[in-house]
């Protein structure tokens, strides 16, 4: 089976999608709400992961649609959290933070190659 290269992208967004939700649902809105000073996580961090999921939504929309522009800012997204997982994968200690990085790194190796896809095309010779 092939799929076109709109196909892909609109893959990538809906991947891409339900990541920032569920990060912005389960990690940047409950942290913003504590406020920097009762924050679980350096407010930095917890900014920065609310800006990346945000320009994700945007990237997505984007791509949805086709547009050359929200493939690009979605691999740039995608290639922040690659580095996101891997700083996991080496620094993280618990089975469930070493197995959470290593589903999100398949995960956005996968919208990267998405974001990238380009339909065959069959030469009659």
């Amino acid at each position: 089976m092939q799929i076109s290269r709109s196909t892909a992208l609109k893959i990538a967004a809906v991947l891409s999608v339900l990541v920032a939700l569920i990060g912005i649902g389960l990690f940047d809105l409950p942290n913003l709400v504590l406020g920097a000073e009762k924050s679980e996580a350096p407010f930095a961090l917890v900014l920065g992961s609310f800006t990346s999921d945000v320009l994700a939504l945007i990237a997505a929309y984007g791509a949805w649609r086709g547009q050359k522009w929200g493939a690009v800012l979605l691999i740039v997204v995608n290639a922040f959290w690659v580095l996101q997982a891997v700083t996991s994968l080496l620094f993280d200690s618990t089975a469930a933070e070493l197995t959470f990085a290593a589903v999100m790194l398949v995960h956005h190796a996968v919208v990267i190659t998405l974001c990238l896809w380009r339909e065959r095309v069959v030469s009659v010779a």
